[in-house]
């Protein structure tokens, strides 16, 4: 017996004991940890919608005119020589394409850089909110 007055043994079997419990810990958090990682990746969070009436703003539209800047000037797919096609997808997704090559494919949201409003249901003005702002329009693909 030593001065501690423990029997011999038993200070191995606390050992064992706390080594049980933190391997029960280990796999515990880990078995929590994975749960989350696949609960928060299957969950989909539903676009932000300021209001209603932007929901408008989903589907695919064909570039009409832009319009603007310091000098005013005024571009149509006829004088830039390409055609642009932009979709608005319902998971937040923006795709753009020039000429039928994809060149955007990232995530949007409404910004207060960026006035958007309509024209009927089939024309789609985006305005930039500066001095000398771009405004693009656009016509709905049906």
């Amino acid at each position: 017996m030593r001065a501690t007055g423990k029997i011999e043994g038993q200070e191995t079997e606390d050992k064992w004991q706390v080594l049980r419990y933190l391997r029960f810990m280990k796999h515990t958090v880990t078995v929590v940890l994975i749960a989350f990682v696949f609960l928060s990746s299957t969950c989909k969070k539903a676009m932000q919608v300021p209001d209603p009436e932007l929901k408008k703003i989903l589907g695919k539209w064909e570039w009409v005119s832009t319009s603007g800047g310091f000098a005013g000037k005024n571009s149509t797919p006829s004088n830039a020589g390409y055609d642009l096609r932009i979709e608005f997808k319902s998971n937040s997704m923006f795709v753009r394409y020039k000429d039928s090559t994809l060149i955007d494919n990232k995530k949007f949201s409404f910004s207060p850089k960026m006035a958007v409003s309509f024209s009927g249901n089939d024309t789609l003005m985006l305005d930039e909110q500066t001095y000398d702002g771009y405004r693009n329009i656009y016509a709905r693909i049906k």
